[in-house]
């Protein structure tokens, strides 16, 4: 389990996502392929000058290290290809690294951890009309660095390296101190490039020991990742994905494993090749699951709450909870309650989802609401009607092994 391994860089993320200024993360969604690929950067070794800016130093997070003082490797999986919901970019990602999506309305925000806590892939991407020279660009990406890691012990960033895509590539790191005061030197590659009126940041950042023993990988990474500039991030709906001639392509359930929250709240299996989207908030768990093709998400929503609601108020919760997600979409609707053997409550519910090539797709929902505890909680599966009987032996196989642990607390 990746939970064996979270060492420095859980806080570290943390860091990085508050200094990016995001929101809170949106769910990973169905997308159609995007049309245009920005050609494969390289990369460049690590940064040899003096650091530019002059901001004053401040405590780094703690650095994971082994026992015997050293980083744990990085662990770099199988890779598969993740699809923004917009359609605006494409990457292939480790498939046990978790997403943490912090975009808005107006940027993207990606941030993928390795199970280790020791290396991270980010996505930053926005739109601005303006045609921004080369200079410029690097202008905005330096100007981003020092912003969010100029008060790190030891920060520098080198000198743009122009690449063969177009794309301006620039190398940094800092230093961090371990909790057993081991120091450790992270570093960055960061490219910023514009296409269409899409201006791009993807960074991948691992410790300096590191760089080489994984620079083969992290190139495979790098070299995957395209941008479509025709597409527009607001696009986001469940549903609107990747097709197979005129209907949403098959969704891909891959072999189970489990998954238990580190908080040990609760416990699921879920399809190895599914990607994690982790959006909980103090004494909340918001976490959701989506599929390769970004046409099915499994939702875990546990929240601690010491009200003892009745079945109604249980319900009353659930819909205004769906209507909340879900009520604006087209032809949204939602059942009579169905209360199951376990205590729990189903609603079924959907909408219409409209893809790319215009073709019409209906998705269905289940979503069962309990309360165990002091934790009120809801499981949700959505995929597409036309696939849901074909699916369903195997969504109930997911649902079955459900367990909330009503003695842990939410964190």
């Amino acid at each position: 389990m990746f939970f064996a391994h979270r060492y420095w860089f859980v806080a570290f993320v943390g860091l990085l996502i508050v200094a990016l200024t995001a929101c809170s993360g949106g769910n990973a969604t169905p997308t159609a392929t995007p049309t245009q690929a920005a050609a494969a950067p390289t990369r460049t070794p690590r940064p040899t000058r003096p650091p530019e800016p002059t901001a004053t130093p401040r405590p780094s997070p703690p650095a994971a290290s082994t026992q015997s003082g050293q980083l744990a490797l990085v662990d770099i999986g199988p890779l598969v290809t993740y699809r923004h919901a917009s359609g605006v970019f494409r990457i292939d990602v480790p498939n046990n690294w978790t997403l943490q999506d912090n975009s808005s309305p107006d940027e993207l925000l990606l941030i993928w951890t390795d199970p280790t806590g020791n290396g991270a892939i980010l996505v930053n991407i926005f739109e601005d009309n303006r045609s921004f020279t080369d200079r410029q660009l690097v202008n905005l990406l330096n100007t981003f660095l020092a912003d969010r890691f100029g008060n790190q012990p030891d920060f520098l960033y080198e000198d743009p390296r122009p690449q063969n895509d177009g794309s301006q590539l620039v190398v940094w790191s800092y230093t961090a101190t371990a909790d057993n005061n081991l120091k450790v030197t992270l570093l960055g590659n960061s490219f910023v490039e514009q296409r269409g009126n899409k201006v791009s940041i993807l960074t991948t950042l691992v410790p300096d020991e590191q760089f080489d023993t994984l620079r083969n990988q992290t190139d495979d990474i790098i070299n995957t990742y395209a941008i479509d500039p025709s597409a527009t991030l607001g696009s986001t709906t469940i549903g609107g994905g990747n097709t197979s001639g005129g209907s949403l392509a098959p969704v891909e359930i891959g072999q189970l494993r489990t998954y238990s929250h580190p908080s040990g709240v609760f416990s699921i299996d879920l399809p190895v090749n599914w990607t994690l989207t982790d959006s909980s908030r103090p004494g909340e768990l918001i976490m959701v699951w989506t599929d390769p093709t970004n046409n099915a998400v499994i939702i875990v929503d546990v929240l601690e709450d010491r009200t003892q609601y009745s079945d109604d108020q249980l319900v009353d919760k659930l819909v205004a909870y769906l209507v909340n997600l879900f009520g604006n979409q087209p032809d949204f609707f939602y059942e009579d309650p169905r209360p199951q053997n376990d205590g729990s409550i189903l609603l079924v519910w959907g909408y219409t989802s409209t893809a790319s090539n215009n073709v019409q797709a209906s998705m269905l929902g289940n979503s069962f609401i309990e309360q165990r505890g002091n934790k009120v909680a809801v499981l949700t599966t959505l995929v597409p009607e036309e696939q849901f009987d074909t699916l369903i032996d195997k969504t109930n196989a997911i649902i079955n092994t459900y367990r909330i642990n009503p003695d842990a607390r939410v964190p």
